[in-house]
């Protein structure tokens, strides 16, 4: 059926064919940042810690970017919504080169500062994974923002030709440069860098060919470079709340990784474990916001918001089937987990680990509720001023003084901070919940 004539259900199976393929496109990221620290595990324990040092501190830059091409998508959906299709590419334009512009400027600065944020003790394998992974950016921003058009026009399979081709590509590469096969030498972290960065050009690639093919272009307009300032604005406006929230979240985890250096290795490389697999696990996470957002978004624009409670009944009754789900790997069968992924076999440290698995657990069920659901209903809507006050004061009440109390008296590792998030996620859907009752939050952003 036609994305222009598609139902607005927010059933149950119209929310999973709605997030399905986004999930898919989104597991196929996820599983490329994922491989690369197995891969690395197994390579070095210095390796796999100096690129989660270095990718943590590339999502303080890159995470901002990605939220303001991210929320273009409740534009194209609004747009989409109203069947104002001509209309409908013009965010994702105009967003993705002023992004970019951005890049150019924080680029400089973030090479020179690199020093400050990568301590010596992982800096010669992470320095040359950050310096590829900044290079990166601009790449990650095309992904972001045609990947948003897709699914704000709710078409979102159109992407997984480009993800899929990616990510068979990050694998094969990856096993090349990390470990070196035939004349190519073994190069640790930045080999696993240099694979991402090809691996997401391709993807760049691909998806600009279908954003500008011919029946988008003749559908949606997206080979005339319309510039709407007002639109601009208003997506800057309305984006630029969440990326603050991004950038001082993203700053806090990384000051905390920086305390657990000073504490020892292990705790290091049980937070970058840890990190790992949240963000192998956001694929359901981001892959149902996307969905929720969308469908959310669809329904203003068709002044068809009425339905929006039924998407939450849909969201709650999908977050239970996840609970269970995932719970058979991280809380029944924890130890194969361990060892396979990550080559954690000694008895000593299997017990931090298993109760590591069980916040993460825990952490993304609360997840899903507050984000994936409440949050990006909220964003559809254009509140995200009220989810960004939401998020900071989250992350100050429920991670940074409680860090700097533990830091004071002695007591931080690295478990600590995953109690918190656990804590910080019940933070947010409590607030989000609220918001959501009032119903305060919608606007209608085309209009």
């Amino acid at each position: 059926m036609d994305a222009k004539q598609s139902d607005l259900s927010c059933s149950i199976s119209n929310l999973m064919a709605m997030s399905l393929p986004v999930i898919i496109s989104v597991l196929s990221g996820t599983l490329m940042y994922t491989m690369d620290r197995v891969l690395l595990a197994h390579y070095s324990l210095e390796a796999m810690n100096g690129a989660g040092f270095a990718h943590q501190v590339v999502d303080i830059f890159v995470l901002p970017f990605l939220s303001f091409a991210a929320i273009s998508e409740a534009f194209v959906g609004q747009f989409n919504g109203a069947r104002q299709f001509k209309k409908a590419s013009d965010p994702i334009m105009q967003i993705a080169i002023s992004l970019i512009c951005g890049w150019v400027v924080v680029f400089p600065f973030a090479i020179c500062s690199r020093s400050f944020f990568i301590p010596a003790s992982v800096y010669s394998e992470g320095n040359p994974y950050f310096c590829i992974g900044m290079i990166m950016i601009p790449f990650q921003i095309i992904n972001s923002s045609i990947s948003a058009f897709f699914v704000g026009t709710r078409r979102p399979k159109v992407i997984l030709t480009a993800v899929l081709t990616a990510n068979i590509l990050n694998l094969v590469l990856d096993w090349a440069f990390i470990f070196g096969v035939g004349p190519i030498p073994p190069m640790g972290a930045k080999g696993a860098a240099i694979a991402s960065l090809i691996a997401t050009i391709t993807s760049a690639i691909i998806l600009g060919a279908l954003f500008f093919n011919h029946y988008n272009a003749q559908n949606y307009d997206t080979r005339h470079m319309n510039f709407d300032w007002v639109i601009l604005k208003r997506n800057l406006y309305i984006g630029a709340p969440y990326a603050l929230s991004e950038f001082i979240e993203m700053s806090i985890w990384v000051t905390v990784l920086l305390l657990l250096e000073h504490i020892s290795m292990d705790a290091v490389t049980l937070q970058n474990v840890g990190v790992t697999i949240w963000v192998f696990l956001a694929f359901i996470s981001e892959g149902l916001q996307k969905g929720v957002m969308s469908l959310a978004s669809n329904c203003i624009g068709a002044g068809k918001d009425i339905l929006i409670r039924r998407l939450v009944r849909s969201m709650m009754w999908i977050t239970c089937i996840w609970a269970v789900v995932s719970a058979v790997p991280l809380l029944l069968y924890p130890d194969p987990l361990l060892g396979f992924a990550f080559n954690i076999t000694e008895a000593t440290l299997l017990k931090d680990y298993r109760v590591l698995l069980f916040l993460l657990w825990l952490s993304y069920i609360f997840l899903l509720l507050s984000f994936s659901c409440l949050g990006g209903i909220l964003s559809s809507g254009g509140d995200t001023k009220f989810v960004t006050c939401v998020k900071i004061s989250s992350i100050f009440s429920c991670v940074v003084i409680p860090v700097g109390a533990f830091v004071y008296f002695g007591e931080l590792t690295a478990l600590t901070s995953w109690w918190l998030c656990v804590f910080q996620q019940i933070f947010n859907g409590i607030f989000f919940y609220k918001r959501f009752k009032k119903g305060t939050w919608k606007h209608n952003m085309v209009n």
